[in-house]
């Protein structure tokens, strides 16, 4: 497993941790926030909570690194809904 720092906000009390099987976890403080996995050619996404205004300027700056494509409201639709398709 890797940890990694936000590109760019490196200086947030986050990090991401990627792992082996094509997981990717972006972490809060301590808390997991978002978990990214690849099955089967299908992104699957968990969102466990936007939290604070802070961590959800983070999250704002983790989607721009690891799924550009999504946004913070996106990830508020799929709270408490598990792993989603999206």
């Amino acid at each position: 497993m890797k940890n990694l720092k936000l590109r760019n906000h490196a200086n947030c009390q986050c990090r991401i941790d990627i792992h082996d099987n094509d997981r990717i976890d972006f972490i809060s403080y301590v808390t997991r926030v978002i978990s990214i996995v690849i099955d089967g050619g299908k992104r699957m996404i968990e969102c466990t909570g936007t939290y604070s205004p802070t961590t959800a300027r983070q999250i704002t700056y983790f989607l721009r690194e690891y799924a550009p494509d999504l946004t913070l409201a996106d990830m508020k639709r799929i709270i408490g809904k598990g792993f989603v398709e999206c």
